[in-house]
């Protein structure tokens, strides 16, 4: 799922956050640290258990209730990034609601590690992994990397409610956190006061070759060259001259996608005149923004690839699913691609991406079974950034097209993760204290 990631929310760490769920511990000052015990397979109850950490505030009988904020990725863990990201949620809301935040299954320090796929992919959805490092992390999880799905992780969310005591809760999620709120409200939807949905991914999944993706890329550069007065080149045009002329797509696309954080270079400023240098030879730029804006490298603490590969490749449909011979369904899905279809990028850049070189060759031991097709009945609040070049603007379209009482609010000139920026901030503060 497309990450949201927080990039630069890192290193933030709470302390003493891995007690046993008897003991509740002090950690952040206003917050209790403990630890949620949970089955790796559900359906054994004798099999082995995962140790999530949790952190909640100590306002328990705050009066709206629990707040769960879901960070992203999939990948990111939640306890090491509550000192960022409660600054993103009002001072009112933080009032009224208890703030909860726990690393999800296979995130955190004793989470998925890989270092070889940490140090060629990181936490990217788009740049291309080595076969080798798939092959290595794919071994180093072994037969239980079909528990790490979207599912897994809602019924811990579901574990974790009755840990906590309460009937319902608020959820708030960015990006995949986004999707995992979102199956969270379809399965469990009488535990769910409201969902507040962040640079939506689609809970019907979307299409893991980046189609949708890479069409909409065009209009936010357009836009945001309209947007500034020094832009006077075509950056569309740049980027398929530049894929055209053998520059990596999915580099381009990485980069690209991590500017348009909000926590980067949500207005893009400056990029159309360095893809516009790049395409006239002098590439200085270009190589100093695909080192400034990658997630190559992350410590798996911050955003674990193993993690990240072992989700996506049980949650998503692939061209593959279901069929003997994977490389051979895959060569004609791309050979149907219209090149039309993915400008400014290539047919190249759809077949060479993440989860279509990373899941090619991973176990497909179990697939995620989600109710992706039914209706969102919770009351929803849905935020988006035009300027977000990670998830495409129609699905947050799409989403509150199949959602039955949802707002969508759309900050013109944001990017992903809405909530950092201030317009953002206030539209969830208005919404969650109606």
């Amino acid at each position: 799922m497309r990450t949201i990631r927080l990039l630069c929310a890192l290193a933030l760490a709470c302390t003493a956050c891995s007690a046993p769920a008897a003991e509740n511990k002090p950690c952040t000052p206003g917050f209790t640290c403990t630890t949620l015990h949970v089955p790796l397979e559900r359906q054994r109850s004798d099999g082995p258990s995962l140790d999530l950490a949790v952190i909640a505030a100590d306002n328990v009988a705050a009066s709206r209730g629990v707040l769960l904020l879901l960070t992203g990725g999939p990948g990111q863990p939640g306890v090491p990034l509550l000192p960022n990201l409660r600054r993103n949620v009002h001072p009112d809301v933080l009032r009224e609601y208890r703030l909860v935040m726990f690393d999800q299954r296979g995130t955190g320090p004793d989470g998925i590690n890989c270092p070889s796929l940490q140090e060629t992919v990181g936490g990217s959805d788009f740049l291309t992994p080595p076969a080798t490092a798939v092959d290595e992390c794919a071994q180093h999880i072994g037969s239980g990397a079909g528990y790490y799905g979207t599912p897994d992780t809602v019924d811990d969310i579901e574990q974790l409610r009755q840990f906590l005591k309460v009937d319902r809760l608020t959820i708030d999620g960015t990006s995949y956190g986004s999707f995992t709120a979102a199956q969270y409200g379809l399965k469990y939807p009488g535990h769910v006061q409201a969902l507040v949905l962040d640079s939506v991914v689609p809970h019907q999944g979307f299409d893991p070759m980046g189609v949708d993706l890479m069409a909409a890329s065009a209009g936010v550069l357009e836009a945001a060259c309209r947007q500034d007065p020094a832009c006077t080149t075509d950056p569309v045009a740049d980027v398929a001259w530049l894929v055209q002329h053998g520059v990596s797509g999915t580099d381009l696309m990485e980069s690209l996608a991590v500017a348009s954080l909000n926590s980067v270079n949500p207005s893009l400023k400056g990029i159309p005149a360095i893809l516009h240098s790049a395409r006239n030879g002098d590439d200085t730029g270009l190589k100093e923004l695909f080192q400034r804006t990658t997630s190559k490298g992350l410590p798996y603490g911050t955003l674990s690839a193993g993690l990240h590969m072992a989700t996506l490749c049980s949650d998503l449909r692939f061209p593959w699913s279901g069929k003997p011979d994977r490389k051979t369904a895959l060569d004609d899905a791309v050979r149907r691609l219209d090149p039309k279809q993915v400008y400014p990028y290539d047919v190249a850049t759809a077949r060479d991406q993440l989860m279509i070189q990373g899941c090619l060759r991973w176990p497909a031991d179990r697939v995620s079974t989600y109710p992706a097709g039914q209706e969102l009945t919770p009351r929803t609040l849905i935020l988006h950034g035009t300027n977000d070049l990670f998830c495409p603007l129609d699905w947050a379209r799409w989403e509150k097209a199949h959602a039955r009482d949802a707002e969508l609010v759309v900050v013109p000139g944001s990017g992903h993760s809405v909530q950092r920026d201030p317009r953002g901030k206030a539209a969830v503060r208005e919404f969650l204290l109606d």
